[in-house]
């Protein structure tokens, strides 16, 4: 999704972007369903997403945590060690990512474009 909107994209919490700084692919996954949710809005002009920008953030996580799962259980089927390192590494990563993103920085990006969404 091409960002076309005069305010910036919303910003995909910082400890998620550390976090999975090794996945790109899923942080490119969380930025679009933020995206796509915040334009919704803003063609709609009237509340914010706040709630619903929540609700994609564990939706967009626990769907790459059952993928980073599966793919982990696949390696172990293989019994190479090394795919199996990877998907662990990857695995680990997906469920850090969960239990800590703050939402401050999407507080703060709704409150300095509110007027936007109005």
């Amino acid at each position: 999704m091409i960002w076309t909107h005069s305010i910036p994209q919303p910003p995909v919490p910082q400890f998620l972007r550390e976090t999975l700084k090794d996945y790109p692919e899923i942080i490119q996954d969380i930025q679009d369903g933020l995206n796509e949710i915040v334009a919704k809005y803003l063609e709609r002009k009237w509340g914010t997403p706040f709630n619903e920008v929540w609700e994609e953030l564990e939706s967009a996580l626990s769907h790459h945590r059952f993928e980073a799962s599966e793919a982990l259980k696949e390696a172990e089927q293989t019994g190479d060690s090394q795919a199996i390192f990877r998907a662990k590494i990857k695995f680990d990563a997906v469920v850090e990512a969960r239990r800590g993103p703050s939402l401050d920085e999407l507080h703060d990006y709704f409150q300095a474009y509110k007027g936007a969404f109005e």
